[in-house]
């Protein structure tokens, strides 16, 4: 749908819904602050006025002073916020009672503390016990309404429905004409590139108003048109070069092949900072809010900053791959065994509906680069799920053996005669239709392994599994 409008229209909608967002946003998050305040200084004016009336009710209760007791429950009374006050002896008999007017008269109740203290639906309770010498002679009983916190919150919703009028119109009119510095270039360069492609006339120009991104396209795309022209004059006049032409249009395709792969290489690594960010504002959640979040909030927080970890280790391996040939690998002792379970427990996880029986051998060590390692054992073992999944009984087994490491399944397996392709480039022993991938999957374990100084080999038969043999040099 919002394929059919304008970029000028798109601009608007972006803008106004941004500032929509903020404003209800920043509205809900002040009620809310506004209601927990307001009930926090509720319940803390209540329990001040009961401390200060504390004694007073203390030595009219021990003297059987009905008429300060009453005085005292008056005293408590001090506004619309309390619906009653309750004074009770120590055998919980009502001695005084107090509330603002007969209209909002609030029976006591028999049992004070039978009503939990704190808020309960839209009241607040304060049970407060009266002692004398370690025993307790009398029990006051405070209900207070919510009627106060309750009008602050009207107030704020209105107010921000009220900024939220005003702000939209406002900003409804300076998105009108700010955009118009953004669209206006755009839809000049879109007549200048319709009249182009209709009159196929190169000698065209569009016109540059800005130094911005938009002013860069627009001298982009007149080099484009002046490359092209001279292009058409060139194939014109030296008809008798084209096969030198073509040798140097050759060279500028591998230079700029050069450069694509230069952009995909800045790119991958522009991925870090966001990832970082996402990391280190769950970290600030979960330092900052943990107490105002329940368990499962903080397991998602954690989960979401261990997969950002994660996506970031594999962008750093796989940018580090790219170039793992002429770069030094940094090894260290790992707890191979723990890797293989969280890789397994990974795989699991994208299909939980696949029961693969995973035997992983415990207290497993490895001398070598982690991330790298990682990427070796994650093929390996996504390859035996995938290829034990016409298994009635899959199994994956992980272990070690005299220092040889290995992956073993009972799943399809393949013909040794094709062996020697196996860790090819691009190279499948199974069709698409049988079994997805791209067919690199093994050469990119095979490349690790060779700069981690050690081999690997595959032992198989055809519907009797298969077992990946690999080594690493200490």
């Amino acid at each position: 749908m919002l394929s059919a409008f304008s970029i000028k229209q798109k601009l608007t909608m972006v803008m106004m819904l941004t500032i929509f967002a903020g404003v209800v946003l920043m509205g809900v998050f002040f009620m809310g602050y506004e209601r927990i305040q307001s009930r926090e200084q509720l319940a803390h004016e209540v329990t001040v006025i009961t401390k200060v009336s504390y004694s007073q009710v203390a030595a009219a209760l021990e003297f059987e002073d009905l008429n300060t007791l009453q005085e005292s429950a008056n005293s408590l009374d001090y506004d619309y916020t309390i619906d009653v006050v309750c004074i009770y002896d120590g055998d919980l008999v009502l001695q005084a009672r107090s509330f603002p007017g007969s209209v909002r008269a609030i029976p006591c109740p028999d049992n004070p503390h039978a009503d939990p203290s704190g808020f309960v639906q839209d009241k607040y309770h304060h049970i407060e016990d009266v002692f004398s010498e370690s025993e307790r002679i009398g029990t006051i009983f405070i209900s207070a309404n919510m009627d106060y916190v309750n009008s602050q919150i009207q107030r704020y919703f209105y107010m921000m429905l009220t900024a939220l009028g005003i702000i939209s119109v406002v900003s409804l009119l300076v998105a009108m004409v700010l955009q118009k510095a953004v669209t206006d270039p755009i839809f000049d360069l879109a007549q200048t590139a319709t009249s182009i492609a209709n009159n196929r006339d190169f000698s065209l120009r569009a016109a540059k108003t800005s130094d911005d991104e938009i002013g860069q396209m627009v001298d982009a795309f007149n080099e484009m048109l002046t490359a092209i022209q001279q292009r058409d004059q060139e194939l014109q006049s030296h008809k008798t070069q084209l096969e030198s032409k073509v040798e140097e249009r050759t060279a500028e395709l591998q230079a700029a092949n050069q450069e694509l792969e230069a952009f995909s290489y800045s790119v991958s690594h522009d991925l870090r900072s966001p990832l970082r960010a996402i990391d280190g504002f769950s970290q600030a959640l979960l330092e900052d809010y943990a107490d105002q979040l329940d368990s499962a909030a903080l397991g998602y927080l954690e989960r979401v900053r261990m997969a950002s970890q994660r996506m970031g280790t594999l962008i750093d391996s796989m940018l580090w791959l790219s170039r793992v040939t002429r770069q030094e690998i940094v090894t260290r002792t790992v707890n191979f065994s723990l890797m293989c379970e969280e890789v397994v427990q990974d795989i699991q996880d994208r299909d939980p509906s696949r029961q693969v029986k995973v035997t992983v051998q415990p207290e497993m060590s490895m001398r070598c680069d982690s991330r790298l390692m990682r990427l070796v054992i994650s093929n390996l073992v996504d390859n035996a799920f995938k290829y034990t999944l016409k298994v009635a009984a899959p199994e994956v087994s992980i272990g070690c053996k005299e220092g040889i490491y290995y992956v073993k399944d009972n799943g399809a397996g393949f013909d040794m005669r094709y062996s020697d392709k196996l860790f090819g480039v691009f190279q499948r022993l199974h069709s698409k239709d049988e079994f997805e991938g791209t067919g690199v999957g093994l050469a990119t374990v095979a490349r690790v392994i060779q700069r981690h100084g050690g081999d690997i080999w595959a032992e198989s038969e055809v519907n009797r599994g298969a077992t990946f043999f690999f080594t690493v040099s200490a």
